[in-house]
């Protein structure tokens, strides 16, 4: 591997050139496309233009951005963290376009880019997307489901707004922000027919594989809110971590392995049939969804009127005489929506 020294052969007279908006895009291209080439075609630029400007860009900042590996062109830490910061100026380039153009009384088409945990996907989301394309329909969405955690890298380079899901312990939400919504309540799953389907306490499961749907980084903290606080310890050979909630619920429907869900899910989807929750005495720690962006930053109107939509309908729901949705939000508070 070896750094790519684009500025060397600039002439001195860009010495002063400040940064220019067009190279963060460029630098972006690069990062998404994986080549120059790939990246030169994406623009509409020749190589030869995309290189100069690249070139003009180190020169400024007197760094290397770029790297050369045997899978292709890479970025140097310093264009890591150059590039995170390129995504969030554009992104706020093109939210000032959205409010020039609102103003014109012409349409963006700005792409809103949002996460959502599973349960709040299979519960709510359906609703809430019918009435954004409504009331917005000039916005496309770009939709993503699965751990909170493993959105929390996009959303801090700017490939993602927000995140609907559970607010994580605060040493992974470095540079991020949380605004609280739903608590609820979290129950041990196993499949229909479990050897331990009758068990009554966790002491009766230590003997049992489990797969769970957290991070590696939220392990300690998973150990200690389901055993620690009982005064248990599992096995560590006994916890299998699945980066995935349908592989997860896969393996606790086709296997003997348990697992811990939250309570909306259980009562929703295809699964509701095949997996039951065991009625423990134990009370499992309950956890948060919230709103998750990037600190100090104000979330987008279109974003603003997206989460607006979901507490709604959340409140339609928990509200609703229909059994169907007394059974599956009979374990979720609304928070008071603290700004």
């Amino acid at each position: 591997m070896h750094v790519l020294n684009f500025h060397k052969g600039c002439a001195l007279h860009n010495e002063r050139m400040g940064l220019k908006l067009h190279q963060l895009r460029y630098l972006v291209a690069i990062a998404e496309s994986g080549s120059i080439r790939a990246a030169a075609r994406l623009l509409g630029l020749s190589q030869a233009s995309l290189t100069q400007a690249l070139g003009e860009l180190e020169q400024h900042g007197g760094l290397n951005l770029l790297e050369r590996h045997s899978r292709g062109i890479g970025l140097t830490p310093a264009g890591h963290e150059l590039l995170a910061q390129a995504r969030r100026v554009l992104a706020q380039m093109d939210e000032a376009e959205q409010v020039m153009a609102r103003h014109r009384g012409q349409v963006s088409a700005q792409r809103l880019s949002v996460g959502v945990t599973p349960w709040v996907a299979q519960t709510l989301l359906a609703p809430v997307v019918t009435a954004f394309r409504q009331a917005w329909p000039q916005v496309p969405l770009e939709l993503f489901d699965g751990l909170s955690v493993l959105a929390y890298p996009r959303l801090r380079d700017g490939s993602l707004d927000l995140m609907i899901g559970r607010i994580a312990p605060p040493s992974l939400m470095q540079g991020l922000q949380a605004r609280p919504l739903f608590r609820y309540d979290m129950v041990v799953v196993a499949r229909q027919g479990h050897p331990k389907a009758q068990a009554r306490s966790i002491t009766e499961l230590l003997d049992q594989d489990w797969i769970v749907n957290f991070s590696p980084n939220e392990r300690t903290s998973f150990l200690s809110g389901l055993f620690g606080q009982h005064g248990l310890v599992l096995p560590e050979h006994r916890l299998h971590l699945a980066h995935s909630p349908s592989l997860m619920l896969t393996l606790v429907q086709q296997t003997d392995m348990l697992c811990v869900m939250p309570w909306p899910l259980v009562e929703t989807g295809d699964f509701r049939h095949s997996v039951q929750p065991l009625h423990l005495r134990e009370r499992l720690h309950a956890n948060v969804v919230g709103i998750i962006h990037r600190s100090g930053e104000v979330l987008a109107e279109s974003a603003q009127a997206f989460v607006q939509l979901l507490i709604d309908e959340a409140q339609t729901r928990m509200g609703s005489d229909e059994r169907r949705w007394r059974h599956v939000f009979q374990s979720v508070d609304m928070l008071p929506l603290a700004e």
